[in-house]
């Protein structure tokens, strides 16, 4: 085999390591964005039944101060019902007591209820938030596995890359050039060796003409059909 095929073959052994090792470390941070998905959404689960809680304790405030109210008219029409001076006035003063009070019950109802539902939504805090917490610790776990899984891809990405260069310096100018034209074109694999009378990647037939040339020259050829770089193999 020609000494450039044979060295432009080994810098496409490193492109196709390239190709596949930036692939691995593009793939890891999907993985990264998805945990922080899950910590973020149960994050905003937490937020969701924090507003919930303040809200109920903002009713609960406004409750209690209905009910200071509503007692403090209740003492008031007491007095009034105590001094009435006849029975349409007592009658009128009992009247109103009665509807205080009725609604002072309600109130007091409602504070109960939200005392229950306070709870029970404090309670839903509590999980939701031992939740994120544990998807936090997966989260930053899986990060540092990740982090150390990215490293060594680099690591042997970096050494892959100083070896390429190397070996597509041993290859000649003009047909290293033609080699990383075809690449650019976002192909992965550029160089192919002849199978048969054919492209040995898009299978069209190549004149005996040519064929002859690159067995007897060791130059490799433009595929007409694919554009990929063909090579006479042994």
């Amino acid at each position: 085999m020609n000494p450039d095929i044979a060295a432009l073959v080994d810098v496409q052994s490193d492109d196709l390591a390239i190709h596949a090792l930036e692939r691995g470390i593009d793939q890891l941070m999907p993985k990264v964005n998805a945990l922080n998905a899950e910590v973020a959404k149960a994050k905003a689960a937490v937020d969701q039944a924090t507003q919930l809680v303040e809200a109920e304790e903002k009713r609960k405030r406004d409750v209690a101060q209905r009910i200071d109210a509503h007692r403090a008219l209740h003492t008031k029409n007491e007095a009034v019902y105590g001094a009435a001076t006849n029975q349409k006035e007592a009658t009128a003063a009992s009247a109103q007591l009665e509807q205080i009070k009725k609604i002072i019950g309600d109130e007091e109802r409602e504070m109960i209820a939200i005392t229950q539902r306070t709870t029970e939504i404090k309670a839903l805090i509590e999980d939701r938030t031992s939740r994120m917490m544990e998807l936090e610790q997966q989260r930053d776990a899986a990060k540092e596995a990740i982090s150390g899984e990215r490293t060594k891809l680099e690591t042997e990405l970096a050494e892959i890359r100083a070896r390429r260069i190397k070996r597509a310096g041993s290859v000649a100018r003009p047909l290293i050039s033609i080699y990383d034209r075809i690449r650019s074109k976002k192909r992965i694999h550029a160089l192919f060796p002849l199978r048969g009378t054919s492209c040995s990647n898009c299978d069209t037939n190549v004149p005996m003409q040519r064929r002859s040339q690159m067995v007897a020259t060791g130059k490799p050829e433009v595929c007409e059909g694919c554009g990929a770089l063909l090579y006479a193999g042994e």
